[in-house]
């Protein structure tokens, strides 16, 4: 795991603990932003391509997600397949 700011560094238990819920590789994720128990904002690669993701830690769920690295999902190779379980 990578941090934006120094900061985060702080919140690793909480950051793994809320990556691990949504099942994101710890080993290929940047942490943008952070509030404990609120917002996190993260950047999960999964090989070429890299998906910025928002969570509401309030309510438990990805709000968003957006490609912003790799090739264009296309056909039955659906990057976003992994994220669309946790939006509600």
């Amino acid at each position: 795991m990578n941090y934006m700011e120094y900061g985060f560094g702080l919140f690793t238990q909480d950051i793994a603990a809320a990556a691990q819920r949504f099942h994101f590789d710890l080993e290929h994720l940047e942490v943008e932003i952070f509030s404990p128990g609120r917002q996190a904002i993260l950047v999960e690669s999964q090989g070429e391509r890299v998906f910025r993701i928002h969570l509401n830690l309030e309510e438990d769920r990805i709000v968003a997600v957006k490609q912003i690295a790799g090739p264009a999902v296309s056909g039955g190779n659906d990057g976003f397949v992994k994220y669309r379980a946790y939006m509600k």
